[in-house]
């Protein structure tokens, strides 16, 4: 337990030090932008003077180079990540987007994996037959599918040729009281909002499972077929037990080492959302918000998203380096 906990300690300081460094390389991408971040607010006339002075003051960006730097690691690490150009809060800006995105990706991730798992052990178990070259070949096709293409074709058919789901937004009352009147008349009751997100949720979620699951059935397949060549599975059918328990029980509890360390790794990654759906299903998530952020030059809102999701991704990874501590103490050494 020992040998554990210090790989735990030494982990958690690389990841540490890994998202500070990510943090000042967000800086200098941030200065090397032409102009300054108080130029949106500059443009925008609801936004008093003196809001704008205590800005450039707050966030030192009349400071020399290294004073700005270093008020904006400290920022960035206490969550201090001041006003977006429109005037909002940056920190009310996420807390809004990363629910949203966490929901939607997240229930990709987590959908994609469970079928993954499944697609994949039992078509590992059948290889060299029609039912194995079927499933490749039609998850290959997805893969290679562009997302927004996928997230087109499945708007024009269930969104506008047949209004099963909205357009866009995350939530929208008059089109669940329009297109769904068994979820009832009242907005605030628990089944109607879970309908209103359901319909707003299913179909960029849907599109992420099609292009992503590929991967998690050949990692699994893959898996699966290095473990079915190990003397315990021979063991297991010489001892006469069914085929599902030699898959279920055997083969596919030691397989799952690789894959469980993907979607660790997955998990970290869904806070940055998909950008380009987003952007297709006018989902308001992290990634909607980080694109239209680059494009107005909104640094103080593109600079919190790009943190949040460094951080994400270095804890995800270490999660994952812990998982594999765990099970197999010579990662420790």
């Amino acid at each position: 337990m020992a040998s554990l906990g210090r790989y735990i300690v030494r982990r958690l300081i690389q990841g540490l030090l890994t998202l500070f460094i990510v943090t000042i390389i967000i800086f200098l991408l941030w200065k090397a932008q032409p102009g300054s971040p108080l130029d949106g607010l500059r443009g925008n006339p609801t936004i008093p003077k003196q809001t704008i002075a205590y800005v450039a003051s707050e966030y030192g960006l009349n400071d020399p180079f290294w004073i700005q730097m270093y008020k904006y690691i400290v920022n960035m690490f206490t969550f201090q990540f001041g006003e977006s150009i429109t005037g909002v809060p940056v920190i009310s800006i996420i807390q809004q987007a990363l629910p949203r995105t966490l929901l939607l990706f997240g229930g990709a991730v987590v959908i994609e994996y469970m079928l993954g798992i499944l697609v994949g052990r039992y078509i590992a178990w059948k290889r060299g037959s029609a039912v194995e070259g079927g499933v490749i070949m039609t998850s290959l096709f997805f893969f290679n599918m562009p997302s927004f293409w996928i997230g087109l074709i499945l708007l024009y058919i269930f969104a506008f040729t047949i209004p099963i789901f909205d357009l866009g937004h995350f939530q929208d009352a008059s089109f669940v009281l329009k297109h769904y009147p068994w979820a009832g008349t009242d907005p605030s009751s628990l089944w109607f909002q879970f309908v209103d997100v359901a319909s707003h949720a299913v179909l960029p979620m849907l599109t992420l499972v099609l292009i992503s699951s590929a991967g998690t059935i050949l990692l699994m397949q893959t898996s699966m077929l290095e473990v079915m060549g190990e003397d315990f599975i021979l063991t297991a059918k010489a001892k006469g037990l069914s085929e599902r328990i030699v898959r279920k029980r055997h083969a596919a509890r030691n397989a799952y080492l690789p894959v469980v360390t993907s979607i660790v790794i997955a998990l970290g990654f869904v806070v940055g959302g998909a950008i380009i759906l987003e952007q297709i299903f006018s989902y308001f998530g992290m990634g909607y918000y980080l694109l239209t952020s680059i494009e107005t030059q909104d640094r103080f809102l593109a600079g919190a998203i790009l943190f949040m999701i460094s951080l994400l991704v270095i804890a995800g990874n270490i999660v994952a380096d812990i998982l594999y501590g765990v099970l197999d103490p010579r990662v420790r050494i």
